[in-house]
């Protein structure tokens, strides 16, 4: 058998991968979860790229689960008509664009009235997540703020604008961000990734106005700020998921700093059951080029290495040059590196159970390893057991059985599972479906060892972890 995928990868969906024929290329080729960044594209064009990844779908036995991306509230320069050009040195003013005096020429824009006020918490402003940097040189009065460039280059329209280290006083949900929320609930799409979250409580909020207007989606918090670190611990727990979305987590925090950060959510996300996702200019050069550069293969290993749930493409998929290319590439380099890392095992693999459910998966990961099993079968309706099975990074696939549709395309995004659509009646008549449509599926020979596990109550509540034979 060739070695069966574990880590997942996302794919960010745009004007380069936006037909249906395109779509199905990213699917057959491994993309997992498809995201929509809804910063970009219009209301209807959200929809038809729904529709779009659904028509895919049709007849597909592991569907691609799709995300929506908030944009969140950004602070980010006005629109020019041509982009300023900078050079080291040059002192540039910023102010806020409603101001009257916004529109006269030697003035940058920022969208954001309290920028003079937060810019004290700070020493510094970036540009396009540090691609250009600003020494701030004075405040004034007039709530105009003077700086003084770092590098040459060019300010055009939107650029995205961080005050590393500011705690900035902006919502982290706009008034749009919850008409796009209430968006994703009507189309019922299976995660909502939300922006620029820095505590429990906005998960939170939003989770209550899901379930008021019933239509419960899966919250995946993007860590992009200094204070979302600070409360990671309680942002993982009210979470369904994170991303370390190192863009402007990367211009938010000391860049040497990120590396150990990025470890300690993916460690932290793996102890508390939570799929991690890894984001933000892994295969950045295959935007323009076919083959990645040697430290991005090296930071996709890292993340395989770490055993993250997911990795994600943004702009190489939805803008790029080779989008099929980018996600075969990222494919061949998880692959490669889970199996180096698969001949391995070291007392670090072992993890406390912390309850019946924990010592049971973990039981069945054991089981599976010592008995050289090919595939851990598992039948859920709530994608629970899958989960927790996931949890404790399995060396072979979970195929994650349910008669849910909608639990089985969150399960798309665990570590490891593969989950499959069946209809569930008496215990065994449910295991002989299940074990056909692993046949069918084809990843697992005929003749392989299987362990057994479900969290199906009433029928199969009286099950043990079993053995089978395929």
């Amino acid at each position: 058998m060739s070695h069966c995928r574990l880590t997942k990868i996302v794919c960010t969906l745009g004007p380069a991968c936006a037909s249906v024929e395109q779509i199905r290329a990213l699917a057959d080729n491994g993309m997992s979860v498809a995201r929509i960044n809804l910063s970009h594209g219009t209301r209807k064009e959200h929809e038809e790229v729904i529709a779009r990844i659904r028509t895919v779908n049709k007849g597909r036995a592991i569907p691609v689960a799709i995300l929506l991306d908030t944009k969140g509230a950004e602070i980010r320069t006005g629109d020019v008509q041509t982009p300023l050009t900078v050079h080291a040195g040059d002192e540039i003013i910023f102010i806020s664009e409603s101001d009257k005096r916004a529109n006269q020429p030697g003035f940058v824009t920022v969208n954001y009235d309290g920028f003079a006020k937060d810019v004290q918490e700070t020493n510094r402003i970036l540009i396009d997540n540090g691609e250009l940097s600003f020494d701030i040189v004075a405040i004034n009065p007039d709530k105009t703020v003077l700086a003084k460039a770092r590098e040459d280059g060019e300010i055009g329209s939107r650029r995205h604008v961080n005050l590393p280290g500011a705690d900035v006083d902006l919502p982290s949900l706009t008034d749009q961000d919850w008409d796009d929320v209430a968006f994703g609930g009507a189309q019922g799409v299976d995660f909502l990734a939300l922006s620029f979250i820095r505590s429990a409580d906005e998960v939170e909020e939003v989770r209550a106005f899901l379930r008021k207007k019933e239509t419960p989606v899966a919250l995946v918090s993007k860590i992009e700020t200094a204070r979302a670190v600070e409360n990671i611990a309680s942002i993982i727990q009210a979470s369904d998921g994170i991303m370390v979305a190192r863009g402007d987590l990367g211009a938010e925090v000391p860049f040497e700093r990120l590396p150990a950060i990025q470890d300690e959510i993916v460690v932290r996300c793996s102890d508390a059951g939570k799929p991690v996702i890894v984001a933000t200019h892994m295969l950045e050069s295959m935007k323009d080029h076919p083959i990645p550069t040697r430290a991005e293969m090296t930071d996709v290993a890292h993340a395989a290495t770490e055993r993250t749930d997911a990795t994600m493409l943004s702009g190489e998929t939805a803008t790029g040059r080779h989008p099929v290319t980018a996600l075969e590439a990222m494919d061949r380099l998880l692959r490669s590196t889970e199996a180096h890392i698969a001949r391995f095992t070291s007392p670090s693999d072992i993890r406390l159970s912390e309850d019946e459910y924990d010592a049971r998966s973990q039981a069945a990961v054991n089981l599976a390893r010592t008995t050289d099993a090919a595939a851990i079968l598992v039948f859920t309706r709530s994608g629970r057991t899958a989960q927790q099975i996931s949890k404790f990074r399995p060396h072979v696939p979970v195929i994650a059985c349910t008669n849910e549709e909608s639990v089985q395309r969150v399960m798309t995004l665990l570590y490891g599972v593969y989950p499959l659509h069946i209809a569930f009646g008496e215990p065994e008549e449910t295991i002989l479906r299940g074990m056909e449509a692993l046949r069918t599926f084809g990843i697992v020979p005929k003749g392989s060892r299987l362990i057994l596990v479900s969290d199906v109550p009433k029928e199969l509540a009286d099950w043990s972890i079993q053995q089978r034979t395929l």
